[in-house]
């Protein structure tokens, strides 16, 4: 168990309420779908975002804020303080029809916030399982939602492939049918929000914009801002950004008209970075679906009246996993379960001393997979340095690549097609490969039976020896010579063939690990 709260910042909680009993700050927790790092207006003056503007201007802007690079996995990571690669929900995303959901043997944040007194709500996006009633919000700790489960809808329609997905609890919200995603989500986040004037229990917010997923719709009255523009599909992207954003200020002014504006901390970060269209990214290399730091690295601000000396950039590397342990830190618990994430919060809070401390986070991953026929599938952060290795997702490029990335903070030096590659690159290339594979050992293995092994013991992990699985798939995979067969949600059964024979041992496990 890892100790949060300092002293200064139950000091903040008292002074914000002026009281020596402090009331916990609500957290309103944005995370808007598939935005490039060109399409805020603080990395691009032609973007009208004037609402997450004032959130920058009055807040702390983050240049290096990392995710993973697809929905799921990054929601995962986001509702777990865990590696999406510890959960099996590393590969691609859940789809309409698949039989899969994040692991209910994870503890998710809003079950913490539970616990600390807290009333939880989500609206908009969840895509972490809806293929039993368990996977869905209102049984992972959430008190109420609004919202759809897959990965994509039509903005008006609200359906694909025939069917509709749009629900007010575990009701169908038929009524729905015909309006905007945008207008809808935040209808619902304002209802929530009056919901809790003059009230002192805290709650938190959860609202996951459909916005700027594909499919490209948008009313008209947004591409009409932008005469300028004319590529037609990046003019109705831009758009969809801008619908966001009004919606997202129409939010943040029912807090002001509440009186909790300034009991809250507000989040606003991109899940991933933006699909494969006319500048998006720029000048990020790469779009949602690879390793590069177009897709990885997004925008995202925070605003409190808890953060010291605002407006400010704060430059520190940040993961989406640090989400859980650094609001729980905002809040003043005391502890927290041990994860992957990191406490930011006193960098955060209060502007940099000088000389400057050592940051929280030197490390990271971007993903880590197995792919049967390609091998580790995966890319890591360590200081400077990147590595990368595997088939990049929708672009087909290959790898290994390793990137030299002093000076990250003059984006700038990175360009659109290219890094600055190190001098000594195979030297570094053998150093960081023998990282990766030191990653693996020990700190794979948090949630067995996820992860599979064929040799030596659980903290001797070898890259060529796992198998990452989610808690219904199945899997049949050659390589390793391991065939996994989920017959339950708490039940494993694993047959591992012994290689150059035609013999079998098979062992059943039961998941009892609650993280």
């Amino acid at each position: 168990m890892a100790p949060l709260a300092s002293l200064s910042t139950l000091v903040a909680l008292a002074l914000l309420v002026g009281s020596s009993v402090a009331k916990q700050p609500n957290i309103l927790y944005i995370l808007s779908d598939d935005v490039g790092w060109n399409e805020v207006s603080w990395h691009n003056p032609d973007m009208i975002t004037p609402n997450l503007q004032e959130l920058a201007d009055e807040g702390v802007v983050l240049e290096h804020h990392y995710t993973n690079s697809l929905c799921t996995p990054s929601r995962s990571a986001l509702m777990t303080g865990y590696y999406a690669h510890k959960l099996g929900r590393q590969r691609i995303v859940i789809y309409a029809a698949q039989p899969a959901g994040l692991t209910l043997n994870a503890t998710l944040f809003p079950e913490r916030l539970k616990d600390l007194g807290y009333n939880t709500h989500i609206v908009g996006k969840w895509h972490l399982g809806f293929c039993n009633w368990a996977y869905t919000p209102t049984y992972r700790g959430f008190d109420t939602f609004f919202g759809y489960y897959k990965a994509q809808d039509g903005y008006f329609s609200h359906s694909q492939y025939g069917g509709f997905d749009m629900r007010d609890g575990e009701r169908v919200a038929w009524e729905a049918n015909g309006t905007y995603s945008m207008y809808l989500f935040a209808d619902k986040a304002i209802e929530v929000i009056d919901s809790y004037k003059d009230r002192e229990d805290p709650f938190f917010l959860y609202l996951a914009t459909q916005n700027v997923h594909v499919p490209l719709e948008v009313p008209e009255k947004y591409t009409d801002m932008y005469p300028d523009e004319t590529d037609e599909d990046r003019r109705k992207l831009i758009a969809m950004v801008t619908a966001m954003d009004e919606g997202v200020g129409r939010v943040i002014q029912a807090l002001k008209d509440n009186g909790l504006y300034d009991d809250t901390i507000i989040v606003w970060t991109a899940d991933n970075g933006g699909r494969e269209y006319k500048d998006n990214n720029k000048p990020l290399r790469g779009y949602k679906g690879s390793l590069f730091e177009g897709a990885t690295r997004v925008p995202a601000v925070i605003r409190s009246p808890l953060l010291e000396s605002t407006p400010r950039v704060y430059d520190g590397l940040m993961h989406i996993v640090d989400w859980q342990d650094t609001l729980l830190a905002a809040i003043g618990a005391s502890e927290v379960a041990g994860d992957d994430g990191i406490n930011q919060w006193e960098v955060l809070r209060a502007p940099a001393a000088s000389p400057l401390p050592e940051p929280p986070r030197t490390e990271f991953f971007y993903n880590m997979d197995f792919v049967p026929g390609v091998g580790i599938d995966g890319g890591i952060r360590v200081g400077k340095y990147k590595y990368m290795r595997g088939l990049m997702l929708y672009t087909n490029e290959t790898g290994p690549w390793l990137f030299n990335l002093e000076g990250f903070s003059k984006v700038v030096a990175f360009g659109l097609t290219k890094y600055n590659i190190v001098p000594n690159r195979l030297a570094t290339l053998a150093m960081l490969q023998n990282v990766a594979e030191g990653f693996l050992e020990c700190k794979t293995v948090q949630m067995r039976p996820i992860f599979f092994l064929l040799e030596r013991s659980v903290c001797h992990v070898r890259h060529r020896n796992i198998f990452f699985v989610s808690c219904n798939e199945t899997g049949n995979f050659d390589a390793a010579h391991l065939k996994l067969l989920i017959t339950s949600r708490d039940h494993v059964k694993t047959t591992i063939k012994i290689p150059n024979t035609h013999q079998y041992i098979t062992s059943h496990h039961h998941r009892n690990i609650k993280i």
